[in-house]
């Protein structure tokens, strides 16, 4: 596993760097004291933040400055993707209910979490009630009644119009497809989950037989195997992959014979090109790890991290490790060694002409664009491109203070923080104007700003 880049350092120092004035705007969302950040929850598109806040009753939920109702207690905030909407989990009277955009679904006895679906327009959960059987609640309305909803997992199709989950009833298995049922099964693979298609129409998923692991498509079960790894299909729904494991051998089953056999898959690396038209994941034989797309295997090396295809799905970028350095591999061609590359933090851009990512040397961060190393700061993050492939973006800290880059070059205006979403990006809603969020004097604003 390739290091992690934004790990604390010691305070440190570098050459100035003189600050340059973009226009921007900051919109006051919420005051935002200590005490609060460790339960904040910020909606994707960056534009509503929420948080738990104690009360004389138990807790509230503070959704950009205003208080909701009051409850005993308060747990699982989510936005839905699109940040239009908001749910999370309340007790009261010693019941729980989910709150769905300040309105009460339950009582129950208990609530998991809730789950949106892509476009946000639908809602589903895990509730106990009575006896002790669980329900998945969808839009409101609870389904049959289980001994066990499969480790909690519920799946949307990517258009929101079909939803799978796993249930136990009488120690069987089923999987519950548009709320009817499939089965029973011996068991249900849920480490790897249920996947539809992009449009819908295809689901893949996991079921015992006797000792054997069989996936399960189009309703139809595929040779049994020992093991089986992530299920993966092409954007087009046309393909599907997965790893599956065979006499202690790993391989990637795709369109008929599976690939050749090694050690282990990484977990997480195999992945479609956009168009659909290659395969790639990243392979262990022996202590040595390679790329290998299309089941032709690449170089190898002492590891391998992140591996992304480009927007066109014509060139392959991934991180590797040689010894103690790091280095990305764009196509066949290594580029400078660093300390570490950091995971998550590749990036093509819209164009797929140009890749970036962030990298540490010694003390210092820095944002690696097209090959060369951009300026030293203490911290980086949050790297992105314009939609005219013309701008990198991100986020730096330097001397404590955080603030935007852009072409190179630190703005003026400083911040305490800088927040987005987990695993997002700096996002920007038009060719020239970026949006993150920044925290200032206990306060946490919108700041929407140009590039130049």
């Amino acid at each position: 596993m390739l290091a992690l880049l934004l790990a604390s350092l010691a305070a440190s120092s570098a050459s100035a760097q003189l600050p340059v004035d973009r226009k921007y705007t900051e919109t006051l969302l919420a005051s935002f004291p200590d005490e609060v950040r460790d339960s904040a929850v910020i909606s994707p598109d960056c534009r509503r933040i929420a948080y738990i806040e104690p009360t004389d009753a138990g807790q509230t939920v503070v959704v950009n400055g205003q208080r909701q109702s009051a409850y005993e207690g308060v747990a699982a905030i989510e936005f839905s993707p699109d940040g239009k909407r908001l749910a999370y989990a309340a007790r009261k009277s010693d019941a729980w209910h989910l709150v769905v955009d300040g309105v009460e679904e339950g009582p129950y006895d208990r609530v998991g979490p809730p789950v949106f679906s892509p476009a946000g327009g639908r809602l589903a959960y895990v509730a106990m009630v009575a006896g002790g059987k669980r329900v998945v609640v969808i839009d409101g309305r609870p389904g049959k009644p289980y001994d066990v909803i499969s480790a909690g997992l519920i799946e949307f199709s990517p258009d929101g119009r079909r939803v799978a989950y796993g249930a136990v009833r009488d120690h069987r298995c089923y999987l519950v497809i548009d709320g009817e049922e499939v089965g029973p099964h011996e068991d249900l693979g849920t480490r790897t989950g249920y996947r539809f298609s992009a449009d819908g129409s295809r689901l893949a998923y996991v079921i015992l037989d006797g000792t054997k692991l069989r996936v399960v498509v189009d309703a139809a079960a595929q040779t049994p195997h020992d093991d089986v790894g992530d299920l993966v299909f092409s954007p087009d729904g046309k393909r599907l992959a997965y790893a599956a494991l065979e006499r202690g051998r790993w391989r990637v089953v795709v369109d008929g014979p599976p690939h050749t056999p090694y050690d282990t898959i990484g977990d997480g690396t195999l992945q479609f090109s956009p168009d659909g038209a290659k395969v790639a994941y990243a392979a262990k034989q022996g202590d040595r790890w390679m790329a290998v797309v299309d089941g032709e295997p690449g170089k190898a090396y002492d590891g391998i991290g992140e591996m992304i295809f480009s927007p066109d799905g014509q060139t392959l970028a991934y991180a590797v490790r040689t010894g103690e350095f790091e280095t990305v591999v764009v196509g066949d061609r290594e580029q400078r060694a660093f300390d570490a590359v950091g995971g998550g933090s590749l990036v093509f851009s819209p164009n797929g002409r140009r890749l970036g990512y962030i990298a540490r040397s010694g003390w210092a961060r820095c944002a690696v664009v097209d090959g060369r190393r951009k300026r030293r700061f203490d911290m980086v993050g949050y790297l992105a491109f314009s939609p005219d492939s013309r701008h990198p973006v991100y986020a730096a800290v330097r001397d404590g203070r955080a603030f935007t880059v852009v072409d190179d070059k630190p703005a003026a205006h400083r911040y305490d923080a800088i927040w987005l979403p987990h695993g997002q990006k700096l996002t920007f809603d038009s060719r020239t104007r970026f949006r993150y969020l920044a925290v200032k004097d206990d306060n946490i604003y919108l700041v929407e700003e140009e590039v130049e």
